[in-house]
């Protein structure tokens, strides 16, 4: 990394405790260290309970850090922004709202004009698949489209970092992997800058899939930081590769699993 490329995330000596009503502490986070240049699409994985959502609401500037900073791009971060587009674990999406209006929400809060935002929407439907529902309500969609649409929001908006929370967790194997598929190509869209992603999940296959480097953490602090070496774009025949397995199976130690147990409790989604 060079030494004056900006970071699109960073971390120092990050911690987030809270208190108990019995007076305790809950060490959500603990002296966590990251680095994230612009650009680059990083997972982060770990057991429920680790602090991986925290991580991320505190880059959303959803929360406040009770020690150490966090910035983008050198700026601390002290609230939520429009340089930082969120997509929940759960649906974001208005319900009283067509999904154009939802993919043109944030631009309308930002006082784009109406010709400019409706051409952003549309130019992101068509990316995601749902050009032809763009005056459809959200109850009329699938969960797959609604996270479609989640996804047509935030690069419409021109957010320059993207902060997933699980946001596929609840699909079923082959929504998820064409969803995969979706994010990718936006991602990295070549007639518009490529954005930033920090990516929350607990499949450590959709990691591997997905992500330039892989974070590890456990009770609360960032234990590893790996990088995928694998060239894109990535499918099962990638994921068999020994290097693939090699690093599947470190992450798999890091969280406690036995890489046969892993092959056993799910088979569509191992590499065994």
């Amino acid at each position: 990394m060079s030494a004056t490329q900006p970071l699109a995330l960073e971390a120092q000596a990050l911690s987030r405790q809270y208190r108990r009503r019995d007076g305790s502490t809950i060490h959500a986070l603990s002296d966590v260290n990251i680095s994230i240049p612009e650009g680059e699409f990083v997972c982060i994985v770990g057991p429920s309970g680790c602090g991986k959502s925290t991580l991320l609401q505190l880059c959303a500037g959803l929360d406040r850090p009770t020690g150490g900073t966090i910035r983008t791009r050198g700026t601390p971060i002290a609230g939520p922004g429009p340089d930082r587009g969120v997509v929940f674990q759960k649906d974001s999406v208005f319900p009283w709202m067509s999904v154009l209006d939802n993919v043109e929400y944030g631009l309308r809060c930002r006082g784009v004009a109406a010709a400019e935002r409706k051409s952003a929407a549309l130019h992101y439907l068509a990316k995601v698949g749902l050009a032809d529902v763009a005056d459809a309500w959200p109850r009329e969609l699938s969960g797959g489209m609604l996270k479609r649409v989640a996804i047509a929001s935030v690069f419409a908006n021109g957010s320059d970092v993207l902060l997933l929370d699980e946001p596929f967790g609840a699909l079923d194997y082959v929504t998820r992997h064409k969803i995969h598929d979706v994010l990718l190509e936006l991602w990295n869209e070549v007639d518009r800058r490529k954005r930033t992603v920090l990516f929350i999940t607990h499949d450590v296959d959709e990691a591997l899939t997905l992500a330039d480097r892989i974070l590890v953490m456990r009770s609360g602090k960032v234990i590893d930081d790996l990088r995928v070496e694998s060239k894109r774009p990535r499918d099962d025949e990638t994921l068999a590769e020994p290097a693939t397995i090699a690093l599947k199976r470190k992450l798999l130690e890091h969280l406690g699993i036995a890489h046969g147990q892993a092959a056993r409790e799910h088979p569509l989604e191992s590499v065994a």
